[in-house]
């Protein structure tokens, strides 16, 4: 599980280093890899654990090939994903196209979201938490 915010930096190449909490539940998970997709909702780059993204991958190709709407998620889902690596200082390489998806310039913010990871610039995750949620979308997790 995945959870809490770490403030990090990215360079000009794309690199950033994955918080040592983030690497820990990996390789205690025996996990060595993580895909970055786009994230659908909001200007981030998701990060899977590849264990996750494989059980993703087969609820994704369980659907029709003749449902046009889920092919269009499906073209999304699999055309930004990226499978990465960390290198031997902790950090991953983020590709330029999902740079360019998440506006990831020089600051940014690791979110744990329990079973995935979220990646944002950090300017765009405080505006993203600047906002209220309104009443009619609070979810009771305690239910």
């Amino acid at each position: 599980m995945f959870f809490g915010t770490f403030q990090h930096a990215i360079d000009a190449k794309g690199r950033t280093s994955l918080p040592a909490r983030f690497r820990e539940a990996l390789a205690a998970a025996g996990e060595s890899k993580l895909v970055l997709t786009q994230y659908p909702h909001w200007p981030a780059v998701q990060a899977l654990p590849h264990s996750v993204w494989k059980e993703l991958e087969r609820k994704v190709l369980e659907t029709s090939p003749l449902d046009a709407r889920a092919q269009r998620n499906v073209l999304r889902f699999y055309s930004s994903a990226h499978e990465v690596d960390l290198d031997v200082h902790g950090r991953v390489l983020v590709p330029p196209t999902l740079r360019q998806h998440a506006g990831l310039a020089k600051d940014v913010v690791w979110v744990g979201m329990g079973r995935t990871i979220q990646l944002f610039d950090k300017a765009a995750y405080d505006e993203q938490m600047a906002r209220d949620i309104p009443p009619d979308e609070v979810v009771d997790f305690f239910r």
